[in-house]
């Protein structure tokens, strides 16, 4: 695995974590040597102006010695001569980083706007000339498509699962073609471009096209397309709401979490889903963070498991899904109230319903923290601390687009760089583990949108006199149940 640095910045990568670190040096070096500056020049004009004519006597110095400065108002005034070239050469290093960030974002943000118009224009263009390639592939498309339809229609269910069950494995075997950052890249572009198919398909103008998709009003966009999808697998049952129960295990007491770390390791990785901490403190109201896991079951066949594909279908597509309803259940179970202080905490699944939930309006959000989730489309309002971490050589991620709306602080690195791709597991990049281990990096960096956002985050529950833990696990129902 790779040791490569994170980078930090907006929905936009294009500042270094290092970048920003040497400003934020730079701007510290430049305080101190305004302090050392103006106590050099207030002792030079302490001196007497001729230290040496008092007394010249005492030392016999010439008579033309005697009016010229004493060596130790020489050395002042070089002092000063000297701070004052230094200050102004940190000034203008300060502000060239500064800049040379600011050109990168433009410079970035240019080369994906202009990506991103590109695959829509291919995507809309495709959609243009997708009836008339389909005539002469129809067949071949109805006679191989219908026939593994009929295939998969006919198998038990328990072998469907099976099928279904067997993608891991196709997913471990291409583990080096699917880890690639050029892959992940073009999956992200490609989600984007699926609404400017149907455009082009329904013979729309390219402007009205933009103005209904992503960027425009969103009606037609990411969810839209996640909903057909839905529809087509045959999920489309799920997108009527699940019902689903609800098994809390007892309280345990807990410490506060210290860091990024901290609560990356609290993020539920076993048979729970959910985990919720409630903050206890004299004279003030409970406050919560709501720790949400990642999907557990990738069969494309609803189980029992809320925490499925189908509910990841339904989530893209901003469906009420199994998954959701389970979290919003857990909150009420533990007493957490539209006035009440909360914090989402997500990996995966769990960080895209972690943002879909603070950016609902129906809590007191007061931050949310993303690992490998599919959440770029979700609307977060600004002034909720988003910090969300991504492996560039991470799928999962991409599958939910480019960031548009949100503004969160991403934390990105490069998973597998000059080093061998597992097979061991499908998609390594998005292990959980994996993501612990960058928001270690996360928590020695010294960015300052990092240090202020993890304040943000400690004030929540800090101090607390008690800390109380609780563990939900949900099942689904059976229909009508």
């Amino acid at each position: 695995m790779s040791d490569e640095p994170i980078t930090v910045g907006g929905p936009l990568i294009v500042d270094t974590d290092q970048l920003r670190v040497l400003a934020t040096e730079l701007g510290s070096l430049e305080l101190d040597l305004r302090g050392i500056l103006a106590t050099t020049a207030a002792l030079d004009r302490t001196v007497p102006l001729r230290s040496s004519w008092a007394a010249p006597w005492r030392h016999g110095p010439s008579t033309d010695d005697a009016w010229s400065p004493a060596p130790g108002e020489r050395d002042l005034a070089d002092a000063v001569r000297l701070l004052t070239a230094a200050l102004r050469r940190a000034e203008r290093l300060r502000e060239s980083v500064e800049l040379s960030a600011e050109g990168y974002a433009l410079t970035e943000h240019t080369a994906e706007r202009l990506a991103q118009e590109l695959s829509a224009r291919f995507g809309w263009a495709f959609g243009l000339v997708l009836p008339l390639v389909a005539v002469h592939l129809l067949p071949v498309v109805l006679g191989l498509g219908g026939a593994l339809a009929a295939v998969i229609g006919l198998l038990p269910d328990r072998q469907r699962r099976a099928l279904f069950a067997a993608l891991p494995g196709w997913a471990r075997k291409h583990s080096t073609a699917l880890t690639d950052p050029r892959t992940v890249a073009f999956v992200r572009m490609l989600v984007m471009s699926v609404d400017d198919v149907g455009a082009g398909l329904l013979r729309l103008p390219p402007d009205l096209a933009r103005a209904l998709g992503d960027e425009g009003l969103g009606l037609a966009g990411l969810d839209t397309s996640a909903a057909a999808v839905a529809v087509l697998i045959g999920a489309g049952a799920s997108l009527k709401g699940d019902e689903v129960s609800l098994a809390a295990a007892e309280p345990q007491a807990v410490r506060a979490p210290s860091g990024y770390e901290d609560r990356a390791a609290r993020i539920p990785d076993g048979a729970a889903q959910v985990r919720i901490d409630r903050y206890r403190d004299e004279g003030r109201p409970d406050r919560f963070e709501v720790y949400i896991g990642g999907t557990h079951d990738f069969s494309l066949t609803a189980g029992d498991d809320p925490w499925d594909m189908t509910s990841n279908i339904d989530a893209l597509a901003g469906a009420p899904s199994a998954s959701l309803r389970a979290v919003e259940e857990a909150m009420d179970a533990a007493g957490i109230e539209p006035s009440s202080p909360v914090m989402f905490d997500g990996y995966s699944q769990g960080g895209l319903l972690a943002a879909q939930l603070a950016a609902s309006g129906d809590y007191n959000v007061a931050g949310l923290y993303t690992l490998g989730a599919p959440a770029a489309q979700v609307e977060v309002p600004h002034d909720i601390p988003w910090v969300a971490l991504e492996h560039t050589d991470d799928l999962v991620p991409a599958l939910g687009g480019t960031w548009t709306t949100s503004e969160p602080i991403l934390v990105r690195r490069e998973l597998y760089v000059g080093v061998p791709v597992p097979t061991e597991v499908a998609f390594p990049a998005h292990q959980l583990d994996a993501y612990r281990q960058t928001a270690r990096l996360a928590d020695g960096s010294d960015d300052p949108r990092l240090t202020e956002a993890l304040g943000r985050f400690t004030t929540l529950c800090g101090p607390a006199t008690a800390v109380e833990s609780t563990r939900y696990l949900a099942r689904r129902l059976p229909d009508g149940g």
